[in-house]
């Protein structure tokens, strides 16, 4: 137990391993500096001699009884303060910190060996060191998870951003009964095709192209966009692109446009500066086309992660 008798032998004791620990992290880091940089024989002798010494400090300062028992004190002091300092410094390059100055790292570092110390004053004393302990270790395992989840975040973001052919904003997806979309949705414009085939002439027949662009809506024949253009029938080739005199375009409220050509449709939405334009050939119910756009909205990266990563 902790007698009042034992406070000043502890705390002087503590006090002196402290400013022990203190000093090891600004002699390690020059003679680790030296060793970086071509000193390798006379740095390493020098990191040794740092333990060695601070462990021949760490000696002075006990009080047990008994030369044997204060030496093994010293060494596990030593060790342990110096596994706990690695261990916080493996912490700061996971959390990527910077270093600035010295002074307060200095100062931190003699903190695990006290802790270590403290392990083996009294009772109440090593209980606060073994909460202190396991409050730390455990702050920083939880850091560095939540800091490793967000590079992998990053990462995967940045692997996204690579493989879109299109700014972010303008993928993005929709739902259509009946139809589903045919490709991964890296590009401003998306093919959906209907899931009955017994309904389809031939392929492409009535695909529905979802596409997205800032070019705002102008003019009666609601462009400057060209009109979607159907897919052909097999051996015939395109209908030509039809004139804007052969394009009527009707507001039909909200945001919503309806054009019709000759043998093609879409519905037009407007949200901000985007533009879903839901085209396909006059044989798509034009239903579809409305449902098409009212339900289109941008991608978000976790959903294009499991699109393009199978997640």
């Amino acid at each position: 137990m902790d007698r009042p008798a034992d406070i000043a032998p502890i705390v002087a004791r503590l006090a002196a391993v402290y400013v022990v620990g203190c000093l090891t992290l600004p002699v390690g880091a020059f003679l680790f500096v030296t060793l970086a940089f071509g000193g390798t024989a006379v740095a390493a002798a020098g990191l040794l001699a740092t333990l060695a010494g601070a462990g021949g400090l760490i000696f002075l300062a006990g009080t047990g009884t008994g030369t044997t028992r204060r030496f093994w004190w010293a060494v596990t002091v030593t060790l342990g303060g110096a596994a706990g300092l690695i261990g916080g410094a493996r912490v700061t390059v996971a959390l990527d910190m910077r270093y600035g100055e010295m002074l307060p790292w200095a100062l931190a570092a003699g903190v695990p060996y006290v802790l270590v110390a403290a392990l083996f004053v009294g009772r109440w004393t090593r209980l606060a060191a073994v909460v202190a302990i396991v409050a730390l270790t455990g702050g920083a395992w939880h850091a560095v998870r939540e800091q490793t989840r967000h590079d992998d975040a990053e990462d995967d973001r940045n692997r996204v951003l690579r493989m879109l052919q299109a700014p972010l904003d303008l993928v993005w997806t929709t739902q259509i009964p009946g139809y589903r979309r045919m490709t991964v949705p890296v590009t401003t414009s998306t093919a959906y095709e209907a899931t009955d085939h017994t309904t389809v002439r031939y392929w492409g027949h009535q695909n529905i192209q979802v596409a997205l662009t800032h070019t705002a809506v102008q003019g009666a024949d609601c462009g400057p966009d060209p009109l979607h253009r159907p897919l052909p029938e097999p051996n015939r080739a395109p209908p030509p692109q039809p004139r804007p005199d052969q394009i009527s375009c009707q507001d039909r409220g909200g945001g919503l446009r309806y054009r019709r050509g000759p043998d093609a449709h879409e519905y037009i939405r407007t949200v901000g500066d985007t533009v879903v334009r839901a085209g396909a050939g006059t044989e798509v119910d034009e239903a579809l086309l409305e449902q098409a756009v009212r339900a289109a909205r941008p991608m978000t990266v976790e959903e294009l992660e499991t699109e393009l990563f199978y997640r």
